[in-house]
């Protein structure tokens, strides 16, 4: 009887997913059980992307030949009259442009999904079976026929829009902006951030466990250590060379000096996407995660000063930030194994410049692959051959995050994602 009912179930999804590809329209029910279909199993994702691929395929396969037979059609139609035979520039314009455009006529009684929608649901398609570069390139718009033939690259204004959506429909599933208005803070403003609850897929709220405070800095101009304080030139934030920004919202946080700074904050694991997890927990092989945060710190000073995010549990995580292991003030990167640095690498941008650094964790048997990369353009996935520090880090099973300073450091706009789409969040400036 079950299996009955799933053949059914599956039956009607792709019944739908076919439909919604056709342009006919599905209402606001139908809508919400196919995304919930999709969301439960990675197998449904995985039928659902291969139903969206063939698709895009098979449109683009029989436009082709179309439009190839619409030109021979028309080739000898004005050979009859060769006299006023248009040269082959205008010959193809038109041999498209002519094409009547016919919209499906849609089923009754249905209400249209939004292109928003259906993005997010092939986002999580995607993400599920780790193929998020190919949907960002393929299949995330409605199909365009005049732009059906533009080469894939980010030179492409049609691709550049796409995936400026994509990052706008994107979500983490893990984020902390450190956005605790001064009102909500009231008298607690110097009492650290124990027992501070926002942001997204935590389990609880953060705890302050070292000797030192730290706290929510609003105005940096206003909190500072002095002069040589880097941090004076204003809030954090990050524009790339193709002007596009990053801005933070809201406060920072910021690591209190001359002692250590210990700030916890454990997942809600329930909120990690099935993919993620295993038998023991968050960190299956196979799986990529991708990570980011901006980090500023009071100047850039070495010999053993340090001030990182930790990430993964006692036993074993993954360091980045300002780390004791190198000797250079840089930004870097170590695994960390029973308090023990290893495999340090060293970036060349120094740890008083404010950084955007995003990072690429691949999960294998043993060790994971980590690259990271240092204020990276915003309007397109990094490369790997552009990775500003590449290292391998222990095997991670990942509890909670730790933020870990004996120098003052300011770190913001953490999040947690399957997709590069999911850490780098549209803003009205792109």
């Amino acid at each position: 009887m079950s299996e009955t009912k799933t053949e059914l179930v599956e039956s009607t999804a792709l019944e739908n997913i076919d439909a919604y590809l056709d342009g006919e329209e599905l209402s606001e029910e139908e809508a919400r059980k196919l995304e919930q279909w999709i969301k439960t199993d990675s197998e449904n994702a995985d039928q659902a992307f291969r139903r969206v691929f063939l698709h895009s395929y098979l449109r683009e396969r029989f436009q082709v030949r179309s439009i190839g037979e619409a030109q021979a059609r028309e080739r000898e139609k004005q050979l009859k009259e060769p006299l006023i035979l248009p040269t082959d520039a205008e010959f193809e314009i038109n041999s498209v442009s002519s094409k009547p455009k016919t919209k499906p006529k849609p089923r009754q009684g249905r209400r249209i999904l939004t292109w928003r929608w259906f993005l997010l649901i092939g986002i999580g398609i995607v993400s599920t079976i780790n193929l998020s570069v190919m949907f960002i390139k393929d299949f995330q718009l409605p199909y365009d026929e005049d732009k059906a033939f533009e080469p894939i690259n980010f030179e492409s204004d049609y691709v550049k829009k796409t995936f400026l959506m994509a990052r706008i429909a994107a979500q983490p599933f893990l984020y902390e902006g450190f956005n605790y208005s001064e009102n909500l803070l009231g008298e607690k403003a110097s009492e650290g951030i124990n027992d501070l609850t926002g942001g997204v897929g935590w389990a609880g709220p953060w705890a302050d466990k070292g000797k030192n405070r730290s706290m929510i800095v609003h105005d940096t101009k206003k909190v500072n250590l002095g002069k040589n304080d880097m941090r004076l030139f204003g809030q954090l934030g990050f524009s790339d060379q193709f002007g596009n920004i990053l801005l933070t919202k809201g406060g920072q946080y910021r690591s209190g000096a001359g002692s250590e700074t210990v700030a916890v904050r454990y997942l809600d694991l329930q909120q990690v996407p099935k993919a993620l997890l295993d038998s023991k927990g968050f960190g299956a092989d196979g799986e990529i995660l991708w990570m980011s945060f901006m980090v500023q710190s009071y100047d850039n000073a070495g010999s053993g000063r340090y001030a990182y995010i930790d990430f993964g549990n006692e036993e074993s995580s993954l360091r980045i930030g300002k780390l004791a292991s190198a000797d250079r003030g840089n930004w870097a990167a170590a695994g960390q194994v029973n308090g023990t640095e290893i495999n340090t690498a060293s970036s060349e941008v120094l740890s008083g410049q404010a950084a955007l650094i995003v990072v690429r964790i691949l999960f294998r048997p043993g060790a994971e692959e980590v690259d990271l990369w240092l204020n990276p353009p915003l309007n397109q996935i990094p490369e790997l051959k552009d990775v500003d520090l590449r290292l391998m880090a222990p095997d991670l099973r990942i509890d909670r995050v730790k933020i870990v300073s004996n120098y003052s450091t300011d770190f913001d706009e953490l999040r947690v994602g399957v997709s590069f789409v999911d850490v780098i969040p549209a803003g009205d400036y792109d």
